[in-house]
């Protein structure tokens, strides 16, 4: 087969690769990167991931506004950063919560891609501050870093847009993840978010949230889709994790090549949004792991956690799936 045949089935694999989300959002990463070196590593992870996950809506509008579902994702991010720091000392709530968060992202998806968008970042933000309860006084900390995060990423990017207008483009609308309101699809995602929850807190599994997220994303309104995605998002999950694993061992020494590591699977994460989901997973599993590193986690021990974490969360969305026959 001629190369150039070759190049044009790969490029057809791979997918939409828009570059111009990289370079309209990984500058304000940087901002907050060198803001965060001044805090101590847990409020730093905070405000990078919160400025990771808001710069992903720089793709998306909300009610004609070019930065609408941003703004809206931050407010519902700190909202719910808060009231999870303070629930997390209740599993059980933590979980009924959960499953009536999932029920409604599941409800949204039939109605608009970037309301669902938004309601994902909510219950990410909620299950990760569940995992670490404190009191009113962390809560309301842990809810400010929020706002910080978010606000610098939004700030960096309407301006960097403005600057920029070529850049500033939203990517192009895509359907509603549901083509109808199905009350089976909502009660699967209920079911499979809390199951992977319970079955995650049962065992003890570290990080605990990252089952119950792989159950949200993976789960779709039928359960070919779902099982292609599951089987994507694992596959992703492992090359993104070694691969990030094997930096760290060889330049653990070295914060520069990490930070830059970083910023590069970031990067790469934004331009990859609408890309072949099997290489967008193995970004965002990448972009965890040297997270997790520069905040002086393990990283072996994060990459043995997620990878058990997505098979638990991929595997009951999948069942639950076919047993609803959504």
């Amino acid at each position: 087969m001629p190369l150039k045949q070759q190049l044009v089935i790969l490029r057809q694999w791979c997918g939409d690769i828009y570059w111009r989300e990289a370079i309209l959002c990984v500058p304000a990463i940087i901002v907050v990167l060198a803001f965060s070196s001044l805090l101590n590593p847990i409020m730093a992870v905070v405000m990078i991931s919160t400025a990771f996950s808001v710069g992903l809506g720089a793709s998306h509008t909300l009610c004609s506004m070019r930065w609408g579902a941003m703004i809206v994702a931050v407010a519902g991010m700190a909202l719910a950063a808060f009231a999870g720091s303070l629930l997390g000392f209740y599993p059980s709530v933590v979980i009924v919560i959960t499953a009536l968060l999932a029920a409604a992202c599941a409800a949204i998806a039939s109605y608009d891609n970037n309301w669902w968008w938004v309601m994902l970042q909510i219950i990410i933000a909620f299950l990760v501050a569940s995992y670490f309860p404190n009191h009113l006084e962390h809560a309301a900390l842990r809810t400010v870093f929020v706002l910080l995060g978010g606000a610098l990423q939004i700030g960096c990017t309407a301006l960097l847009a403005r600057l920029i207008p070529n850049i500033a483009a939203p990517l192009p609308t895509t359907n509603p993840l549901a083509s109808s309101l199905s009350l089976r699809f909502v009660c699967a995602g209920a079911i499979a978010v809390a199951l992977a929850l319970y079955t995650a807190q049962s065992i003890s599994l570290k990080n605990d949230y990252w089952a119950p997220m792989s159950a949200l994303l993976i789960l779709r309104p039928t359960s070919q889709d779902s099982l292609k995605r599951g089987i994507n998002r694992l596959v992703g999950t492992v090359f993104g994790c070694c691969i990030a694993t094997l930096i760290i061992y060889l330049f653990h020494d070295n914060c520069v090549i990490l930070l830059i590591s970083l910023i590069i699977t970031i990067g790469l994460a934004f331009a990859m949004q609408r890309a072949h989901y099997g290489l967008y997973s193995g970004t965002i599993a990448a972009t965890i792991v040297f997270l997790i590193a520069v905040g002086h986690g393990d990283p072996i021990a994060t990459t043995e956690h997620r990878l058990i974490a997505t098979l638990i969360g991929g595997a009951i969305a999948i069942i639950v799936g076919r047993v609803l026959r959504v």
